[in-house]
């Protein structure tokens, strides 16, 4: 099994991890999804790295999934160069620099005025004297002083650098932004031409911005699974219509701690979890995991604690950002993540989160999960025969400890269930007919997904390629 854990690992692709040799060295010291954010680099930037990683995942013969990250109705904002900011100081937020001259002589400054660009003007509007913001993730803060035609300026609250580029959050405040901007629509263009596995969709606000995004994947045949970015209090608000609507959520809480009180992140991460799992969905913790690790070689005891944590939470997967794509670390990021997991995994007792579907599939699952409980026949692995990865999506939700074969002859549906928690998925030929084990018994031996002597507990349909029909169970020995 790839890795020895169970709890996925996504990493994000950037200018330190994206030559082959270190994606290579990533995916063997763990990596199952690399992630492209697609507020960075150029499109052949992207398709390129795509297929680098298609092929050394071909090559090593390990499954890894491809996700793309959207931009989705995030506020960035514009500098000319990097401004020097200290407590007091005032900053002139515009819609467009050609209007700086103008604002220097109807204020009669004495000196360069620091000004900012937000393209979407309707923040602009929205914003009022005394609001808050902040900019960079939190790290500043800035309070409006002063409203005028195109613009406004706030005073600073902290000292920093305001660089251009940074995202820009609002505070108790919610803005009537589109689900997809422009730039999303030509980067779907993209996942569709490279079949990728997971596209995420920054600040979800409501169900009606995931449907928003099938329509538009839909309409490019783009059979992806959607992850919705919980990064928001609307997105908190409507937490349970988003869930329904997506297929996987990742709590990201970069921005999700900005717009949010920080002494509520680690409650609202344990409760999205339990929320997903109980809905067969898969869930991913993210931001400043191992964030340290940028720039040492050792991550901080609280990051140790933070990753451990997310175990003990019961996520499916855990994420590197800056760690993987810009830190001088990103193979050890990596190696530590991976440790710190399983060493924590032999020691979790995740709570039995029980789901809310029902249906045949679902049944037989859960009789799976009573015979490991009691585990009277010692079983050494489970092995599922799936078609769309459904029966493997409803066994990881019960976090059990032993691994889950998910086989399949659809390499789409062995790349969607990279980010399952416990699953090893793997592609094999099935043959026609009625299940057989016999039939690919020599085929699981010779990919090494079982052992002889091995007992397994293995899930089925009645028959071979005909998807949603699980309906048997049997332990036998290898």
């Amino acid at each position: 099994m790839h890795s020895g854990k169970h709890t996925k690992i996504v990493a994000t692709l950037g200018p330190a991890s994206e030559d082959p040799e270190t994606i290579t060295h990533m995916i063997k010291a763990g990596v199952n999804v690399f992630r492209f954010n697609m507020k960075h680099n150029t499109n052949e930037w992207h398709v390129e790295k795509i297929k680098i990683v298609r092929n050394i995942s071909k090559e090593l013969n390990i499954p890894v999934g491809v996700l793309i990250d959207l931009q989705g109705p995030e506020i960035r904002i514009e500098t000319q160069k990097d401004i020097q900011v200290e407590k007091g100081d005032h900053v002139f937020f515009v819609n467009d620099f050609s209007e700086v001259k103008e604002l220097s002589r109807e204020t009669s400054l004495t000196q360069e005025p620091k000004v900012v660009k937000i393209s979407e003007k309707i923040v602009l509007d929205t914003l009022d004297i005394e609001d808050q913001f902040s900019i960079d993730d939190g790290f500043l803060e800035f309070e409006i002083v002063e409203c005028f035609g195109n613009g406004f300026i706030a005073k600073s609250l902290d000292n920093g650098v305001i660089s251009d580029h940074k995202s820009l959050n609002l505070i108790g405040k919610d803005v009537a932004l589109p689900s997809l901007v422009e730039k999303d629509l030509e980067r779907l263009d993209i996942a569709a031409k490279a079949a990728v596995d997971f596209v995420a969709l920054s600040y979800v606000r409501t169900q009606k911005d995931v449907v928003e995004l099938k329509k538009e994947m839909s309409s490019r045949n783009l059979k992806a699974k959607i992850v919705a970015k919980i990064e928001s209090e609307k997105g908190i608000d409507n937490i349970d219509e988003i869930i329904d609507e997506s297929d996987v959520v990742m709590v990201a809480r970069g921005d999700l701690g900005v717009e949010m009180p920080i002494e509520r992140i680690a409650y609202l991460q344990k409760t999205i979890i339990n929320k997903c799992r109980s809905k067969n969905k898969q869930v991913i913790v993210a931001t400043q995991m191992l964030q340290s690790m940028t720039v040492s070689s050792r991550p901080t005891r609280a990051e140790a604690t933070d990753v451990s944590n997310a175990v003990y939470d019961g996520a499916d997967a855990v994420m590197l950002s800056a760690e993987s794509a810009t830190g001088k670390y990103p193979v050890k990021s990596v190696e530590v993540m991976r440790r710190i997991l399983k060493f924590n995994e032999t020691h979790s007792q995740v709570f039995e989160v029980a789901p809310h579907n029902k249906d045949q599939t679902n049944t037989i699952v859960k009789a799976a999960v009573s015979i490991l409980e009691f585990n009277w026949a010692k079983i050494d692995k489970v092995i599922v025969f799936t078609e769309t990865g459904y029966t493997a999506n409803a066994l990881s939700s019960y976090r059990i400890k032993i691994p889950v074969v998910a086989v399949s002859e659809d390499v789409a549906t062995v790349e969607s269930l990279t980010i399952d928690y416990g699953v090893h998925p793997a592609v094999m030929k099935f043959p026609h007919g009625q299940f057989e084990f016999s039939s690919v018994e020599d085929q699981l031996l010779g990919l090494e997904l079982v052992k002889k002597g091995e007992r397994v507990l293995v899930i089925h349909g009645r028959q071979w390629k005909d998807p949603g029909k699980t309906n048997a169970l049997f332990i036998l020995q290898v």
